[in-house]
């Protein structure tokens, strides 16, 4: 007995880290120095989160979110109100949402439709539409190639519509970015947290989702059974083809 509940304690700070994840209510308010990842899921709520976070996901419609600083925001639901002091990077993926922040200048990709998104000083908002990105061609012959056997770990942060071929067994590939043509030939884990890319991939053991309205198709399990798919994201479509 005493064996169990030591591993209990043992085990009860990783689930700690786990990330603040809202699937139901009215809203709340958050310390993001308690756990700096935040995800909604819910609808219709009234959301303030004090402090510095690393990443705040809103997969719902018609939230409220006031905010102190965040590194990503990520709307992926619709009819969304965000005022932040500050963000470094925001991606509104879903549609009809309103984001404004009083300070920096963010980098923005705006990949839904009718977004508003700006900024001013003392929190006036400029209501200035972010740059759409513009579609990418299929992963094709002017691909960029990379090659998963010398860079196993991969990550596309940087810009989105791009076009790009992973050849060898990658071990994961994070995507943050929006509307990427990928082709992969082999990876573990394939993590999707942008909206509107399309992926065809060989064989893969592991699917997260948890952006919006990603595409992806595959031909087989990496290790035998079919991939786990899983994440927060909305109008995702997994299919096998042969």
């Amino acid at each position: 007995m005493r064996t169990l509940v030591g591993l209990l304690i043992a085990l009860t700070p990783a689930l700690a880290h786990a990330g603040k994840v809202y699937n139901q209510g009215s809203g709340g308010t958050w310390d993001c120095k308690k756990d700096p990842a935040v995800t909604i899921n819910a609808n219709s709520g009234t959301y303030t989160f004090t402090g510095t976070c690393t990443s705040i996901s809103v997969n719902g419609n018609e939230n409220k979110v006031t905010l102190e600083s965040v590194d990503q925001l990520a709307i992926n639901g619709n009819e969304n109100t965000v005022e932040a002091d500050s963000a470094s990077r925001i991606a509104a993926n879903g549609n009809e949402n309103k984001v404004t922040y009083r300070k920096g200048s963010p980098k923005v990709s705006n990949l839904g439709t009718d977004n508003k998104i700006g900024g001013g000083a003392a929190g006036k908002s400029a209501d200035k539409p972010a740059d759409t990105a513009k579609p990418a061609d299929d992963a094709g012959g002017d691909a960029q190639v990379i090659d998963c056997t010398k860079h196993p770990v991969q990550a596309l942060d940087s810009s989105g519509s791009t076009a790009i071929k992973f050849t060898g067994t990658c071990t994961r590939i994070t995507v943050s970015t929006g509307s990427n043509r990928l082709a992969i030939e082999n990876v573990k884990t394939l993590q999707l947290d942008g909206g509107d890319n399309t992926v065809d991939i060989g064989g893969v053991d592991a699917i997260v989702m948890n952006g919006a309205a990603n595409r992806v198709t595959y031909k087989k399990g990496l290790s035998g059974a079919k991939p786990k798919v899983s994440g927060s994201g909305a109008l995702n479509n997994v299919v096998q083809v042969k």
